[in-house]
């Protein structure tokens, strides 16, 4: 039995907030996998080229790859740091068109942990991230974060206290 196809259209942002009008049926899944690192009290977060935005190392999962794994590899790409994903905190989903498409976005924000200890050098994706930082869990700049990373660190400081 085939699945239904979407019809008719559909309204949703783009990276810079403005609305847009989408055929229903160009409407493609998109699942992004994040991860939250805390190491001595602070968090590290990316500031995306594309938004503007402080939000946590991660992006698209590959086909075929699992969310871990896809999670572990975006982080190294845009930080440089390998880490362990551990427990899942959050999941968001939402309408958002990059680059000309429209995507249904499926975003799973993990904890994680640093695996070499030894080194922590920061090397950040220019292609993809402007700036990395270590921001006190208390000061994470909430004003210049999407709703649904705040939600997640929302999650991650509940699991903290």
């Amino acid at each position: 039995m085939k699945p239904p196809v979407a019809k008719g259209t559909i309204q949703c942002p783009d990276l810079s907030g403005r609305l847009g009008t989408y055929d229903a049926k160009e409407v493609r899944f998109r699942p992004a996998a994040y991860g939250l690192l805390v190491r001595n009290g602070q968090l590290l977060m990316a500031r995306s080229r594309f938004t503007g935005l402080w939000d946590f190392p991660g992006g698209g999962v590959e086909p075929f790859e699992l969310l871990p794994e896809g999670m572990a590899r975006e982080f190294q790409e845009e930080t440089g740091l390998n880490v362990a994903v551990g427990s899942l905190l959050h999941v968001a989903d939402g309408f958002i068109a990059m680059f000309g498409h429209p995507f249904h976005s499926l975003r799973f924000y993990y904890r994680c942990q640093l695996t070499d200890t030894s080194s922590d050098q920061l090397v950040h994706d220019p292609g993809e991230v402007t700036e990395l930082r270590w921001w006190p869990l208390d000061e994470a700049p909430v004003y210049a974060m999407h709703s649904s990373d705040r939600d997640a660190l929302n999650h991650l400081q509940a699991t903290l206290s």
